[in-house]
């Protein structure tokens, strides 16, 4: 019996992939801008040692950068999303390592900006920003400069610096490579009897199976492939510790912890505070994974176990379009113009919806600040892949609404807030949930999927910290 086979691009319909057209028409407008950009790299020269000489002179060399970046944004964008789509084909590899390495030369080229700024006197380096063109463009970015002037090295060592990122980005991408390209999983068997071959989304899927031994296969032949590639993640994530360790002591930081928070301005005791609270906390986790234990009617519980319904009977699939229009209903509290703009973003093919081979695994939104978020998604019907296209469509109009209203210096919104859109129409999704079903095993049934989303939101993303 031959396994379940993958997916593949040209059996999806259009309507579900992501139209990439709205970044560039084709590969060929791709590469105009692509030399667009790398004339506009030598621009950088006409403001070097100059940058004193006036407020005008200043404005005009952060505006050109600004506007370099936008267009190194746009490039890679359409570069990386199209080999997310499948990152097995070379082209598009290709394309985004040429991206990054123009973004490398171009931080490398106007890498004198910050260190010559910071020669100049505090006080009349905010004067001058308060003279600039638009006074409310690049003031919190001067600030933040100043804030941060003790990690801010020359103009040779940051041209350097900015130099390495191509470098950087090998453990990175290495992964990449491994895990969304050239692993193969194995083939289990599903509670039909029927062999299936694995995939990360499938995975996900089996692990809410009731059926503990096709948890139990799916977890093991899933990790078992990584087991297989022990010495190569293992040298990955080596070189990918080393180089936070670099480029923390490069910076003059106490640690890469340090340099981790320093970015957002997190103070370490709000980090310390995180994590005792969450220690302090860990007997609710206990008690549930106890809990778990006993309904399933099992001695010992496995990672395995954690996910899988406490109330199979009342499990259910959701369709892709089924799953959008509860969605749409489910955001109406948020307003007229919001739920017009989300309506308008899941018809105008900004999701990626299903999975396919070589396609990038889970679900992320990813926008320029010229170009609307595209979301990639992996769907395959649970619960709980409506949940994840109800937080990553907040994550899509978050950035959205941040890129329409705000000047580009100030439109990247912090780590701190960046789930609070998302887990907010996670949260909306569920009070909308809960009020429409009438049968107290269905309330159960999504409250205990709620808690399992706390367990991963919360404890999980701790644990990663």
């Amino acid at each position: 019996m031959s396994a379940k086979s993958i997916p593949q691009r040209d059996q999806i319909d259009d309507k579900h992939k992501w139209n990439l057209t709205d970044i560039y028409t084709d590969d060929k407008a791709w590469e105009d801008d692509f030399g667009k950009a790398r004339g506009m790299i030598e621009k950088a020269k006409q403001f070097a040692g100059k940058l004193a000489e006036s407020p005008a002179t200043t404005y005009d060399c952060l505006k050109t950068r600004s506007n370099l970046n936008i267009i190194l944004a746009r490039l890679y964008q359409y570069a990386h999303l199209n080999r997310d789509l499948d990152n097995r084909v070379s082209k598009y590899q290709e394309m985004t390592e040429r991206a990054a390495v123009l973004a490398s030369l171009a931080r490398a080229a106007f890498a004198f900006v910050e260190p010559e700024l910071l020669k100049i006197d505090e006080k009349k380096l905010l004067e001058m920003a308060g003279q600039f063109e638009k006074t409310d463009e690049y003031d919190f970015y001067i600030k933040e400069l100043i804030r941060s002037k003790a990690h801010v090295r020359s103009e040779e060592v940051e041209e350097i610096l900015a130099m390495s990122a191509t470098v950087a980005r090998g453990p990175d991408t290495i992964f990449t490579m491994l895990d969304d390209a050239d692993l193969k999983y194995p083939s289990i068997k599903d509670e039909k009897g029927e062999e299936v071959q694995l995939t990360k989304q499938r995975f996900s899927k089996f692990l809410e199976s009731s059926d503990r031994r096709v948890r139990a296969d799916a977890h093991n032949a899933f990790y078992s492939s990584y087991k297989d590639h022990v010495n190569t993640t293992g040298a990955s994530l080596s070189s990918s510790v080393n180089k936070d360790v670099f480029y923390s002591r490069a910076r003059r930081y106490d640690n890469c912890l340090h340099a981790a928070l320093d970015g957002y301005d997190i103070p370490l005791d709000v980090y310390r505070s995180l994590i005792k609270t969450t220690e302090n906390s860990l007997d609710g986790l206990h008690k549930y994974a106890t809990l778990r234990k006993r309904l399933l009617k099992i001695d010992d519980i496995k990672p395995y176990d954690m996910v899988c319904p406490l109330f199979p009977d009342e499990h259910y699939e959701v369709a892709y379009d089924d799953a959008v229009s509860q969605v749409m209903v489910a955001v109406e509290p948020l307003g007229k113009k919001y739920c017009s703009d989300l309506r308008a973003a899941f018809n105008s093919r900004w999701i990626d919806v299903y999975e396919t081979e070589g396609k990038g695994s889970g679900a992320y939104s990813y926008g320029t600040y010229t170009v609307h978020p595209y979301v990639l998604m992996n769907y395959d019907g649970t619960v709980n892949n409506m949940f994840t296209l109800a937080h990553e469509m907040g994550h899509a109009m978050h950035s959205r609404l941040s890129t329409t209203t705000q000047p580009y210096p100030k439109a990247q919104y912090s780590i701190f807030v960046a789930e609070v859109a998302s887990t907010l129409n996670e949260g909306l999704l569920l009070d909308y949930l809960l009020k429409k079903v009438e049968k107290t095993g269905q309330q159960l049934y999504l409250l205990n999927r709620a808690i399992d989303n706390a367990v991963g939101t919360f404890f999980h993303q701790i644990l990663y910290a």
